[in-house]
């Protein structure tokens, strides 16, 4: 999945920035929990996939493969709900799907 999510981030940067931002200045801290909680293999296949914006890359994953995983209080932010959303939303959306499902990476 490596070279995919810089693709994927590349195409939704804007949004993945605005996410990225909104999260750090409400609730701070809270992405190093959600990078923390990653498992090795998810890391390294983020790190070393050519991804330079790793945890823009981890948001992605999480908005679009699991929203279910993200902390509630997030989604009960309606400027987050609503990034989150518009991430659902894309055209790049299904097929982010498509190369997770295929390649195993939820």
């Amino acid at each position: 999945m490596g070279i995919l999510h810089l693709v994927f981030v590349l195409l939704n940067f804007r949004t993945l920035g605005r996410l990225y931002a909104r999260i750090n200045r409400q609730y701070p801290g809270v992405v190093d929990q959600l990078w923390e909680q990653q498992s090795i293999a998810r890391k390294l296949d983020v790190v070393f996939g050519f991804a330079v914006f790793a945890k823009r890359a981890m948001l992605m994953n999480f908005a679009v493969m699991n929203p279910e995983k993200l902390p509630v209080y997030l989604l009960g932010d309606d400027q987050v709900a609503a990034l989150v959303r518009k991430l659902n939303k894309g055209m790049t959306a299904g097929a982010y799907r498509f190369f997770c499902v295929a390649t195993g990476y939820r």
